[in-house]
């Protein structure tokens, strides 16, 4: 049953059906105009041979009436007309018949038409004959003189045979071209459907498995229409999640090693020093271990409550001097990265750049960014932070002399769960998320991110925000 619900099924059906309509109607149309055509032709000729016969006989019906003479006059114009012709006088009693054997001579009419000819009117109905066992049309014209007295009638009777033969044929011609017009209209729209949802079908099996836990999906791209522009977001998506679940099962290794690492050493010197007696300097020197195995643990949680956060709640705007933002973050790192033996610069402008944001995300977005610095610049190196405006926009540009990012990783760099090679770090590599922490905090004050580096050369990170209204 699922297949009658197909889109296939449904879009050839829908085509079926509008040809199907539109031929319905195209030949109930053109046949009731040829039929038309065809009837008001045959009647507007038998009234011209009728009111020719009735400018003949007008004279015949006057005094003595000849009915030889006048049926013989019937008769010849039968030929001309191609339809009985009958005369009849002041009474309806025929005086004249195109047929001898077993015509109506002698007896009155008394029809509708007849009476209506007889009171000057021309008057036409459709009849059968029971004689030929066909429809015949039959017209009535009034026989006046030349002041307009009527004196007679002049009845033409013709078979309408023909007429319906020719109509038939043409109904069937009809026939024929709908049910042509539907086998082609049928087949082209079977061939079109499968087209359209031959596609839809690759997706919907792609997706099955990708359902079914199976993420190497790829969607092989034949056109460049809204399915195939589908299907190529479908491939990026299926890529993107593939390597968003890849990622997050190595974070996952890589969350439980760096768990179980701090957490092995907390236990062994622990262990230490309730089991081991120890000198002051030896006892303080493992608690300053045990403390930095906690920050690690520490550090590792809060990222990942604050990522939490970020994509739950909404943030609390306000108006923020970014210079003395900057100023004070400045001020704050200086111990740490003079201790590194690093060099911290600002090239910030003294004149005030106003924002809207969060200080207190703000400020982790820029201890981030320094961090990220002082962690993959060696000693006797720089850092710089600078402030500038563009196209109504703050830009920060937070620039080291490190190792650099290789260029393969910097489509990455801003993405969850993703750790540049922690080698290439002076100091030990952070938790992996510092760099998406910051890409959602200023994606949630409506800014942008972007990095430039070089290996061996160094690294320039940015962020921009829109400059608040003056």
């Amino acid at each position: 049953m699922s297949r009658f619900y197909s889109i296939r099924f449904r879009l050839t059906a829908t085509f079926l059906a509008v040809i199907l309509a539109v031929m319905v109607i195209i030949s109930i149309f053109l046949y009731s105009t040829l039929e038309r055509y065809y009837m008001n032709n045959l009647e507007a000729t038998l009234v011209r041979s009728g009111f020719l016969a009735s400018d003949f006989v007008v004279g015949h019906l006057r005094g003595q009436i000849d009915s030889v003479r006048l049926s013989s006059l019937a008769e010849d114009m039968s030929r001309q007309a191609q339809a009985r012709v009958l005369f009849a006088d002041q009474q309806g009693i025929v005086v004249g018949d195109s047929l001898r054997v077993g015509g109506l001579l002698n007896q009155e009419l008394d029809h509708e038409d007849v009476n209506a000819a007889l009171e000057g009117n021309v008057s036409s109905r459709i009849a059968y004959s029971e004689r030929i066992e066909h429809p015949v049309i039959q017209v009535a014209v009034p026989v006046m003189e030349e002041d307009e007295m009527v004196t007679g009638v002049v009845l033409l009777s013709a078979s309408l045979e023909e007429v319906y033969n020719t109509l038939y044929d043409i109904r069937r011609f009809l026939f024929l071209a709908t049910v042509i017009a539907m086998a082609i209209v049928g087949g082209g729209s079977a061939a079109l459907a499968r087209r359209f949802t031959g596609p839809l079908e690759s997706l919907t099996v792609a997706a099955r498995k990708m359902a079914e836990g199976k993420l190497d999906q790829h969607i092989e791209i034949s056109s460049t229409d809204e399915i195939g522009r589908l299907a190529e977001q479908f491939n990026i998506m299926a890529k993107r999640l593939n390597y968003y679940t890849s990622n997050l099962k190595k974070f996952a290794a890589d969350v439980a090693h760096e768990v179980r690492t701090p957490l092995t050493t907390m236990n062994l010197l622990t262990k230490s020093l309730k089991e081991h007696e120890m000198e002051p300097e030896q006892q303080k020197e493992f608690i300053e271990d045990l403390d930095n195995e906690v920050g690690r643990l520490t550090a590792l949680v809060n990222d990942l409550l604050e990522l939490s956060k970020l994509d739950k709640n909404e943030i609390e705007m306000e108006k923020i001097n970014l210079n003395n933002l900057l100023r004070d973050m400045l001020g704050e790192y200086q111990y740490r990265f003079s201790h590194a033996e690093l060099e911290l610069l600002d090239n910030i402008p003294e004149q005030d750049c106003y924002i809207y944001g969060a200080p207190l995300q703000l400020r982790q977005v820029i201890s981030n960014l320094l961090d990220n610095a002082l962690n993959y610049t060696q000693a006797g190196g720089k850092v710089t932070v600078s402030l500038y405006t563009e196209s109504n926009e703050a830009v920060t540009k937070v620039e080291d002399t490190g190792c650099g990012i290789p260029e393969e990783d910097l489509n990455y760099i801003f993405e969850r769960f993703f750790r540049v090679d922690r080698a290439r770090a002076r100091i030990g590599g952070g938790t992996g998320l510092g760099l998406a922490i910051v890409s959602e905090i200023v994606a949630k004050h409506d800014g942008r991110v972007w990095v430039e580096s070089e290996v061996d050369v160094g690294s320039r990170f940015y962020f921009a925000l829109p400059l608040a209204e003056k």
